[in-house]
């Protein structure tokens, strides 16, 4: 055995991992001796972003995979902004173990033959696709990526969707892709058309084993409609404010539920009937509820509810969270207002989040699935 540990592999390639933020380090770390260089070339090319600034970064990173293709091998996450040319730059570069891909795209409908080659990738896992085109053109045009396991979906609602926006030569001829989590993100404006969540609206989707649902940003996604085998096999749900109420009496895995509240209309209420659908066998661990920063004008009344409903959760070993953004002042004097039975026993914790984040997506929870 060597009496220098950095000559032990493994040792070497964690020490390397402590100067992964710091570009200049791991650039002067490959140039330290031969053992050096695969493990700080991996760190280096792990997460390649190319959507900031692109003109610069981008090249110089097609640049480098001209000369060196082998530094492909090392890209695990993939980060692109609208940059069609650039995609068309990377059609035989030998991306072999990347697994997440973070994309934007304008309008998918042109995009087809552009992205085919990545999106089309077997080891790939994760997508986070970006769009302007339209809900069902967009779901469509995910057939391009058969083994994905996890969708992250930014786009806009359906209204008059055109012909050019329908991606229709992709309908019905792929297997489906069958997901383990879904956000959505859909933007609109009001009275948009409800969608379904089934089979015919979601294909080539399968959210049947589905783990993990988020919506954010749309009253348009009918959840009466999400097939029964997802409800009973759901583990977490992230609900913001516009989706009315939900009944979980069916959701038996359930284990992290995030319920957005923001003042107005009837989010109380919506909120209220749903934490009192919870049953006593379900296996819930955690139940967050997104607080809107301001004055916090809610309906007392409804509070009330909710708060001996909340109570009675912390009862059960049921963790319970209030979640405010970042620097939210006197966070802790609104709960205290509004929810008195549970702030009194002391059986809840405020939670902060990044502003625009769905927070259960980023404290470690999907690793549960």
């Amino acid at each position: 055995m060597s009496s220098n540990p950095l000559r032990t592999q493994e040792l070497l390639d964690l020490c390397i991992t402590f100067v992964s933020e710091s570009p200049r380090n791991l650039l002067s770390c490959s140039l330290v001796a031969r053992s050096w260089v695969n493990a700080a070339q991996s760190e280096l090319f792990r997460i390649a972003n190319l959507s900031v600034r692109p003109d610069r970064v981008a090249h110089k990173f097609c640049n480098a995979l001209s000369g060196s293709p082998h530094l492909a091998h090392h890209v695990r996450e993939l980060r692109m902004g609208n940059l069609p040319a650039l995609i068309q730059n990377l059609d035989h570069v030998p991306f072999t173990h990347l697994q997440t891909l973070r994309l934007y795209i304008k309008n998918v409908s042109v995009a087809v033959e552009i992205y085919r080659p990545l999106l089309s990738l077997p080891t790939l896992q994760t997508l986070h696709l970006r769009t302007s085109s339209r809900f069902s053109a967009s779901v469509k045009f995910l057939a391009l990526c058969p083994t994905i396991q996890h969708l992250h979906l930014s786009c806009r609602e359906d209204y008059e969707e055109s012909q050019a926006d329908s991606a229709s030569s992709l309908t019905m001829e792929s297997p489906f892709i069958r997901l383990m989590s879904l956000q959505l993100e859909i933007s609109g404006g009001e009275d948009p058309p409800q969608h379904k969540l089934d089979k015919t609206a979601l294909y080539p989707l399968d959210i049947s084993e589905l783990k993990a649902l988020s919506i954010w940003g749309s009253g348009s996604i009918r959840w009466n409609s999400l097939p029964k085998t997802a409800q009973e096999s759901i583990r977490i749900v992230d609900s913001n404010f516009w989706l009315g109420e939900l009944d979980l009496s069916s959701f038996r895995n359930l284990s992290v539920l995030r319920l957005g509240m923001i003042q107005g209309g009837d989010a109380e209420s919506d909120v209220r009937h749903t934490l009192a659908s919870i049953s006593p066998s379900n296996p819930i661990q955690t139940v967050v509820l997104g607080l809107s920063n301001g004055l916090l004008r809610y309906n007392k009344e409804e509070c009330a509810y909710i708060d001996r409903i909340l109570l009675s959760l912390a009862s059960r070993d049921i963790r319970v969270e209030f979640e405010f953004e970042l620097e939210t002042r006197g966070a802790e004097e609104k709960v205290n207002e509004w929810f008195p039975a549970i702030t009194s026993q002391n059986k809840f914790h405020l939670i902060y989040r990044p502003y625009g984040a769905s927070d259960i997506w980023r404290r470690d929870l999907l690793p549960i699935l």
